[in-house]
């Protein structure tokens, strides 16, 4: 696990189980409606409230364990989370459960979004206040750094396809687009970078 890596002002280190009032928020900015699908439910408020409960737990592709969160003057200025590939569809059997139930869908189905071959990336934010000081290049690097230490050959995320600054974002940090997928009726690139 990553003790702390320090950056000038900020610190990059794993998340913990308290660490989800201040980073689920940033996790919804950055997934935007996959949040209902996560939750199964269309109510904000109460999407908020399940995502920060399954934070604070073991084995689900939004737990602490899979997070890094950047600090700046000790408070959470950014989130990643990072997960084997291999192992999403695990990750979403707890959270499909709960959404199943929520839902009133016993047939509720969470769509995979990773390929086992890769250390996926599935969520990266920073607040607002914090954008362009290359944080996110950081938490990317890192989230490389652990994929590589676990042995895996390449990492890939997918980013909406009409976001065109978040591309850019990961084309600079060496990422590129091999296919488009659809998710949830919204279009999105898979991109790939080789560690």
């Amino acid at each position: 696990m990553l003790a702390g890596s320090f950056y000038d002002c900020c610190m990059i280190r794993s998340a913990v189980r308290n660490d989800a009032a201040m980073a689920v928020p940033l996790i919804l900015q950055a997934i935007g409606h996959i949040a209902f699908v996560l939750s199964g439910t269309a109510e904000a408020q109460e999407t908020e409230s399940i995502l920060k409960d399954f934070f604070g737990q073991e084995g689900n592709r939004m737990s602490y364990q899979n997070t890094l969160v950047m600090e700046e003057d000790r408070e959470v200025v950014g989130v990643a989370i990072f997960y084997d590939g291999a192992k999403a569809r695990e990750l979403d059997e707890p959270l499909e459960r709960a959404a199943a139930k929520k839902s009133g869908h016993s047939d509720y189905c969470i769509p995979t979004e990773p390929e086992a071959s890769e250390f996926y990336m599935d969520t990266l934010s920073v607040s607002s206040g914090c954008q362009g000081k290359g944080y996110g290049s950081l938490l990317i690097e890192a989230g490389c750094d652990r994929a590589r230490k676990l042995g895996h050959l390449r990492m890939a995320l997918l980013v909406e396809a009409d976001s065109a600054r978040a591309k850019r974002l990961y084309e600079r940090v060496g990422f590129r687009a091999d296919y488009t997928k659809w998710i949830v009726g919204q279009e999105y690139f898979h991109m790939v970078r080789t560690l």
